[in-house]
């Protein structure tokens, strides 16, 4: 395996710390999953995001709830309540198309 391939493998039990670390999020291991919330206040001031990661066969899964939040707590209870999400994404592409972890990441809002 190169070293490539093994810096970009992440297991369950090291995703929490990693976002708690690179994006202030907070994280609670459920059963076989590991459950976060981080603030985007930086692109929308008051807002969060609440997103897990499971395991799986081929790799660590992460799904994003597909909605905002106004608070922590509510961002929980969503995770909690099973709230619509997007697709799983395996974490190798994910870190790489999120925004969570770069805090000068700049979003543009388009009303359709």
């Amino acid at each position: 395996m190169s070293n490539n391939k093994q810096k970009k493998k992440m297991t369950l039990q090291q995703f929490g710390p990693w976002l708690e670390e690179n994006a202030q999020a907070e994280y609670r291991r459920v059963n076989n999953r590991v459950d976060c919330v981080v603030s985007i206040d930086y692109i929308d001031p008051g807002k969060f995001v609440a997103l897990y990661a499971v395991p799986s066969s081929s790799g660590l899964l992460i799904i994003e709830l597909a909605s905002s939040f106004d608070s922590k707590t509510e961002a929980w209870g969503a995770l909690a309540g099973g709230s619509e999400a997007y697709p799983p994404i395996f974490f190798s592409d994910w870190v790489g198309q999120q925004y969570l972890t770069d805090r000068e990441a700049k979003v543009e809002r388009f009303v359709l």
